[in-house]
C-alpha cells in the first residue's frame, strides 16, 4: 500500500516591526478599505494614524483580518460578532499558554 502524497504547505514569515498602509492591507488581504474601516471601529485591529489615508498597520495585521474574513465567510459575523470572536479567541489562546506554563513549571518540581 502506498501513500497518498502529503500537500505542499506554503507560508510566508512576516516581519512583526514591519507596516503596511490601508492600500497594503486590503490588497493582502483582498478586502475592502470600508470593511477594514468597520472593523478598526470596533478595535479588532489598530491603525497608526488618524486618518484613513494616513493609517499604517502593523504586518501581523493581515493575519487578524484573514481570521476576521473567515469568521464573516464561514459564521456570517457582522463586525460586532468578528471582535467579540476574535477576543474570546485571544483570551483562549493566552489562557493556553498560561496553562503551559504551569504545567512545565509543574513538571520541573516533580524532576527535583
Amino acid at each position: 500500500m502506498t501513500k497518498a502524497p502529503s500537500p505542499q504547505v506554503t507560508a510566508e514569515t512576516l516581519d512583526t516591526a514591519s507596516m503596511c498602509t490601508l492600500e497594503e492591507l486590503c490588497s493582502a488581504c483582498h478586502v475592502e478599505a470600508e470593511w477594514i474601516a468597520s472593523l478598526v471601529e470596533y478595535g479588532v485591529v489598530e491603525p497608526v494614524g488618524k486618518t484613513k489615508v494616513d493609517w499604517q498597520f502593523q504586518s501581523l495585521s493581515i493575519v487578524r483580518i484573514a481570521k476576521a474574513k473567515r469568521l464573516e465567510r464561514d459564521l456570517s459575523l457582522n463586525p460586532p460578532g468578528i471582535a467579540l470572536a476574535l477576543d474570546l479567541l485571544d483570551e483562549i489562546e493566552r489562557l493556553r499558554s498560561r496553562l503551559r506554563q504551569i504545567e512545565g513549571l509543574e513538571k520541573e518540581a516533580g524532576e527535583l
